[in-house]
């Protein structure tokens, strides 16, 4: 016979079952990713152009045709990851099928034409070959893009170059308004968004604009005027926050694409400028009050929050050109999981290929099966800059960087096995001598355990109310 204090341990479980809820539910693993697809054209509109035609027909040349299959190699790597949140960096902004971008953030839910076009053209129809094997459309039913800084003119000669205009003298890079943009894709729910692409750079604490630590001429606060200061944003796309509703939880996305710390003089802006780009998303996990978005709200995550931060940081933890320890104050950061490294064979392999044009990756400190891009081998060599990482609440199963081995290293790449796909560096029969991109998707699974929806705990604590009355009546009955 079941004892009555055991009995009452059932109940819990019995409430549950009466309402159609497992008690022991599994958490569910949800896969992240980030991609760095080189969707960015050098032109204005020339995305939109491509995406509306994946067929390349109307004999375009050889130039587009390279373009447009190199979307296809892009939808194809995405479709064997195939991740429930992908965020694709350098990917063209478009208002409603207009090339630009604009200072007034992006709406909730809102999709790019761009955006629309990939999913509609190249992520529903499936791809592959009998060598590789064939692949099937992923659909992303929901979608988010946020508007960026890229070539939106400051009206200031920031690079202080002589005269104002340009790629240069832009919020953000870009030779045109929305280049080098990004995009978000989910299987899950979009509730809500903050952007921080106008948050302005002078009001983040001990920033490195105004309290450069750099002695002489090449202290920012020297470099800019007072009046380049004041207007200056932090971010040179977006900073974006994205909350998913995953199995009754809320989840936020943390995507952005800080600036390469490169391109620039002895002043080192840009390194100072990714520097504390990424320093945002360490402060935003922190809650600090200081933070600001461009819907109006204060601060950071609430303690306990649960988040993923995805995206080209353009920084590596020992090798390249960062400003200090850059991606350390992520990496060391307590709240966030680095419990499992995404890694590849190919990136091992692609160290040593002998399509190498230079020895850089030999002095190397990061061990190259970490590595997510595939740059110049003279110098920096390739390089550990993509990262997907989770809140240190959520437990990681796995996760890899899509970089498979060469197979033959001798050949020209163009016999359909997975490495095509991915190729190597300065191939300059392709766009961007690339056949996707310098850089490899990087994803990790995560578990992210079931949460009855509000309405499902009242119901339980009204069971459980019901059945505690039916065991007081029935003591009642005994004694």
């Amino acid at each position: 016979m079941i004892n009555r204090s055991f009995r009452m341990t059932l109940l819990p479980a019995a409430v549950f079952a009466a309402l159609g809820i497992s008690a022991s539910a599994q958490a569910d693993s949800v896969r992240f990713a980030t991609f760095n697809a080189s969707l960015n054209r050098n032109s204005s509109g020339e995305l939109l152009s491509d995406l509306s035609n994946p067929f390349a027909s109307g004999g375009v040349s050889a130039t587009v045709a390279n373009r447009i299959q190199q979307v296809h190699n892009v939808a194809e790597i995405i479709q064997r990851v195939n991740a429930d949140v992908l965020l694709v960096n350098e990917f063209d902004y478009d208002q409603n099928g207009v090339p630009s971008s604009s200072n007034t953030p992006s709406a909730l839910g809102y999709s790019s034409q761009a955006a629309l076009m990939f999913q509609d053209n190249f992520l529903d129809a499936g791809h592959g070959n009998a060598t590789r094997g064939l692949t099937t459309g992923v659909n992303y039913a929901y979608r988010y893009t946020p508007t960026t800084n890229t070539g939106l003119a400051s009206g200031f000669d920031l690079d202080n170059s002589g005269s104002v205009g340009g790629g240069n003298d832009a919020f953000g890079f870009g030779n045109f308004p929305g280049q080098y943009g990004m995009t978000i894709y989910s299987k899950y729910e979009i509730n809500d968004v903050r952007t921080f692409q106008n948050f302005l750079w002078k009001d983040m604490p001990s920033n490195l604009l105004t309290d450069d630590p750099t002695v002489g001429a090449n202290n920012l606060g020297t470099f800019y005027s007072a009046a380049e200061q004041d207007i200056l944003r932090l971010s040179s796309k977006n900073h974006v926050d994205i909350t998913l509703k995953i199995n009754g939880q809320e989840v936020h996305m943390l995507a952005a694409h800080p600036t390469p710390p490169v391109f620039d003089g002895a002043e080192d802006r840009n390194g100072k400028r990714n520097h504390d780009e990424i320093r945002f998303f360490k402060d935003y996990i922190a809650g600090e009050s200081y933070i600001y978005d461009d819907q109006g709200n204060t601060g950071g995550l609430v303690a306990g929050a649960k988040f993923i931060i995805a995206g080209d940081m353009n920084a590596d933890p020992n090798d390249g050109d960062s400003f200090g320890s850059a991606i350390d104050q992520l990496l060391n950061s307590p709240l966030v999981n680095t419990g499992l490294t995404p890694d590849s064979a190919g990136g091992t392999a692609a160290a040593n290929y002998p399509s190498n044009n230079g020895s850089a990756n030999d002095s190397h400190v990061t061990h190259p099966r970490f590595d997510t891009a595939d740059f110049n081998d003279a110098g920096p060599g390739n390089l550990r800059v993509d990262y997907v990482l989770p809140s240190a609440n959520l437990a990681i199963n796995s996760g890899e960087v899509f970089w498979p081995v060469d197979p033959q290293t001798g050949d020209t790449n163009n016999t359909g096995d997975v490495f095509d796909l991915v190729g190597t560096f300065r191939n300059q029969n392709l766009y961007a001598n690339f056949p996707s991109s310098d850089h490899k998707l990087v994803w990790v699974d995560v578990e992210i355990a079931p949460i009855p929806e509000p309405e499902i705990y009242a119901m339980f604590m009204a069971g459980l109310g019901l059945m505690g009355f039916m065991s007081r009546r029935r003591k009642k009955a005994i004694a």
